[in-house]
């Protein structure tokens, strides 16, 4: 992936995901974690409403436009990466593998009273934790909302895509 934003001046649309607008407005704004931050339109989003945010991604060029967007970045994997808990962790099409030990690194970096917000493009697969997949194996949290919904993206890498499904867990 890194290779891909070399190549090119932006990969997304630049654009905040509406299921982060949709789900996280109605949130008091505390700390939250971006995970898989690509160039950083939802933690942008995040900090100027008011969320005390950070984003980490694996590729170094999505971190360094993060960054130029004002928002605080770290290249690394969530499975490396070591935090204190967040009020807030989103995924947005990222890849935590579907395995126990990665559901439960994820399942940490949520804080008491916390929200994981979980989105993956409506498909399959035995690597990823696909939304359903990781709705059946949360452990220390408890799913509130589990559906699919149509996406109306018409620009970036993942327009193709036209429907996800939405997972939001919280810690109690």
């Amino acid at each position: 992936m890194e290779e891909r934003y070399r190549a090119t001046a932006q990969v997304w649309s630049g654009s905040p995901n509406a299921t982060l607008v949709d789900h996280v407005s109605d949130l008091p704004a505390g700390t939250a974690l971006d995970i898989g931050c690509g160039e950083g339109a939802d933690a942008q989003w995040l900090h100027e409403n008011g969320w005390q945010v950070l984003g980490i991604d694996f590729a170094p060029t999505a971190v360094a436009r993060t960054r130029a967007r004002g928002v605080p970045a770290e290249v690394a994997t969530f499975d490396e990466f070591s935090h204190a808990p967040f009020d807030l962790v989103t995924v947005h099409y990222g890849s935590v593998r579907a395995t126990a030990e990665e559901v439960a690194l994820l399942e940490k970096l949520v804080a008491p009273g916390g929200t994981l917000l979980y989105v993956h493009h409506d498909m399959e697969s035995e690597e990823i934790a696909m939304p359903e997949w990781l709705a059946e194996n949360l452990t220390e949290l408890t799913v509130q909302t589990l559906r699919r919904s149509p996406r109306h993206v018409t620009s970036g890498a993942g327009a193709h895509h036209t429907s996800d499904v939405i997972l939001v867990a919280k810690r109690r």
